[in-house]
């Protein structure tokens, strides 16, 4: 694990690699494999734990990062704590703490969203969506073929995020929904905020007319996103 650990010794740093170790003793990592994606904020990689069940190690990047992370922070009660959001590795300590938690909430209350399975400093460890060491790919990459039924129930998992998870993603779009053999998977959530957040109600508004937009260019009768931003806050 060392060995393959020092591969990456360019990408990341002393701090990011110490916690690699650690959760590699703890047994949450036997292996770390190839990169499956890299984004604005982090990379995630492909892993195996202990007992060689596929995992995602995400790993959110400390000195390369330029994402304003601060605006979903401050308002939110969980997180805003001021002397960590002075440095940009607390900042970023948090944003991963953020995702795990926002995760678990989805999850507890059955939205399909990747199982979050621990969360240390700037790295989560969460359920592989794919199979065959192969990711699922983005909704964008590979739209459903019959996005009247994802529709249905990607606004169903708007509206129980919201009612029962008490989240707004904030970032839904067709680029953070994967298409696991033919099922919507939420993800990336770091950015989700509580439904009484200051910015939580445009949002809400945003993610609806993402959504909203893109299943039109799909050819599906889509209802009014104003009706529906009120249907989902109406029952809380």
């Amino acid at each position: 694990m060392k060995e393959k650990f020092k591969i990456f010794k360019e990408v990341f740093d002393q701090y990011t690699l110490k916690t690699l170790y650690k959760l590699s003793n703890d047994g949450y990592i036997k292996e770390l494999g190839g990169i499956i994606s890299t984004g604005k904020e982090a990379n995630i990689f492909y892993a195996v734990d202990e007992e060689n069940n596929p995992i995602a190690v995400k790993i959110y990047r400390i000195e390369t990062s330029k994402f304003k992370r601060e605006k979903y922070i401050i308002g939110d009660p969980r997180f805003e704590k001021k002397q960590k959001l002075s440095s940009k590795r607390g900042i970023i300590d948090i944003w991963a703490k953020k995702e795990f938690k926002n995760l678990e909430k989805a999850y507890k209350n059955n939205i399909r969203v990747p199982k979050p399975i621990i969360q240390m400093n700037n790295v989560l460890i969460m359920e592989f969506i794919g199979e065959n060491e192969k990711p699922a790919p983005i909704a964008k990459d590979n739209p459903p073929k019959e996005p009247k039924i994802w529709l249905e129930k990607i606004l169903n998992s708007i509206m129980t995020l919201y009612q029962k998870s008490g989240l707004v993603h904030g970032d839904l779009s067709e680029f953070n929904i994967l298409n696991f053999k033919e099922e919507p998977v939420i993800i990336d959530m770091a950015q989700s905020v509580l439904r009484d957040h200051p910015l939580s109600d445009d949002l809400l508004l945003k993610d609806i007319k993402n959504i909203l937009t893109w299943f039109k260019k799909l050819g599906v009768e889509t209802p009014n996103a104003n009706e529906f931003f009120r249907k989902v806050k109406g029952n809380v």
